[in-house]
């Protein structure tokens, strides 16, 4: 089946070969130039075979513009996120697939202030795309294009002066690191150095081959369970390929499911700073217990880290993050950020004195069942709706929420469907305290949407 082109505001994604082709990616830096105006943007891209060819798609429609290109080469997203503000840059481009498999790639856009692009302004770039109505500089005006590795120290110095590094260092932790081959691999050997840890890398060599899934999640995780017991480690890391998302490994083997990174994160910060605490509507009930006992308020927001980042931002909240293993902390950078995350969870083991599995043992933990079933997008919205009067005139159910599909939540259990923004297909996620119930709750929604 063909796998189609995904737009969205703040940015494109698609197959290579089949539907994302050089000319996407040109015409897409060709309207982010044209809406900055010919400013200054920073570029960077993971290692996917592809990414080549789309940087120098990229390259080509900036310049065309006439925008001065800094370009920062092999680069994780969250450093290029973190440098828009110090380079005073309009903006700049992320070219990586992060959690997607290797065929995929992207383009991700980047605003002024570090975030991703916010809706309003990404919609005036796809209205510039849709019309292909681009400013094209003159012979005499085109861009410029400067190579730069200067950002990685200012990063890492940033982000000692963030965490409370002497803690972590006089733990002298052994720590496994898997940046599956991708833009993070450059960058965990300096961050082992000032964080003062013992770095075992694994698919730690760039590589256009992704070694395994790259979406952080235990089935992804299995070989770190079998190493880290061989080598004394303390914890192990699992990353995507722009190390944007994370899941953990205990030192006990136990591959942590995803959605346990941010309330675990989530609760060492907070009980530093209580506050807002900002996730989408389909993330473990974990994090609302973390957030009562912290003396903070969740507040939830429609699935997408551009949603969730813009919320956490106009609530001057805390904290932010996904179930897919994302963290954004504003008061350090307005991304997610796999190395501030593996950070907090090292300071949190070090302030505390605590192995990785007794911080996931404090956690309130559920079982979770995360399915599909292929619906069009124009029958989707009548199944969801069918869905919504159905489960209202259940009498057990304790609450209903319609902020983004619909979530039906029971005293020991929950269940959440959307329509995919990227798939043909109803996503269908539960959470329950037995997987038995977890499942029960899966399949009855299932039959009640009869797709």
């Amino acid at each position: 089946m063909m796998k189609g082109i995904r737009l969205a505001s703040f940015g494109i994604r698609g197959f290579i070969g089949e539907s994302l082709h050089p000319r996407n990616l040109m015409d897409f830096a060709c309207a982010f130039g044209t809406f900055n105006e010919g400013g200054r943007i920073l570029l960077g891209r993971d290692t996917r075979y592809s990414s080549d060819m789309l940087h120098e798609s990229v390259v080509a429609g900036l310049l065309s513009c006439g925008c001065e290109i800094i370009d920062f080469d092999i680069c994780p997203a969250p450093i290029l996120q973190y440098s828009v503000q110090g380079y005073g840059a309009a903006g700049a481009i992320s070219i990586s697939g992060g959690h997607n498999g290797p065929g995929w790639n992207a383009m991700t856009l980047i605003g002024s202030d570090g975030a991703y692009l916010n809706p309003q302004g990404g919609q005036i770039v796809l209205d510039y795309y849709h019309a292909a109505n681009f400013y094209q500089a003159a012979w005499d005006g085109m861009g410029s294009i400067v190579e730069d590795q200067h950002y990685v120290q200012p990063y890492f110095d940033a982000l000692c002066a963030f965490l409370e590094v002497d803690a972590i260092r006089d733990q002298s932790f052994t720590v496994l690191i898997d940046p599956v081959g991708g833009a993070g691999c450059p960058f965990i050997e300096p961050f082992a150095e000032a964080l003062g840890f013992k770095l075992i890398p694994v698919n730690g060599e760039p590589s256009g081959y992704l070694a395994r899934d790259p979406e952080p999640r235990p089935r992804t995780a299995r070989h770190l369970c079998g190493i880290i017991g061989h080598v004394d480690g303390d914890v192990g890391f699992v990353l995507n390929s722009d190390m944007s998302r994370l899941s953990l490994v205990s030192e006990t083997g136990e591959p942590a499911s995803e959605e346990y990174t941010f309330p675990l994160i989530a609760d060492h910060v907070l009980r530093k700073q209580p506050g807002v605490l900002v996730t989408n509507t389909c993330t473990t009930r974990s994090l609302d217990a973390v957030a009562a006992r912290r003396e903070s308020r969740a507040v939830k927001t429609p699935v997408g880290q551009a949603h969730v980042l813009a919320r956490l931002i106009d609530e001057d909240g805390v904290i932010g993050g996904e179930g897919n293993g994302s963290v954004a902390v504003p008061a350090f950078s307005r991304s997610f950020d796999g190395f501030l995350m593996m950070g907090l969870v090292l300071e949190a083991m070090a302030k505390r004195r605590k192995t990785l599995s007794e911080l996931l043992a404090e956690l309130p933990r559920y079982h979770v069942v995360k399915t599909s079933c292929p619906c069009s997008s124009s029958e989707a919205y009548h199944a969801l709706d069918r869905l919504r009067i159905e489960l209202s005139e259940d009498p057990e159910i304790h609450s209903v929420e319609l902020v983004d599909g619909v979530r039906v939540d029971w005293l020991e259990s929950w269940v959440h469907a959307r329509a995919s923004r990227t798939e043909q297909s109803i996503r269908i996620i539960s959470e329950a305290t037995t997987m038995a119930l977890a499942r029960e709750k899966n399949e009855f929604v299932r039959r009640i949407l009869d797709l």
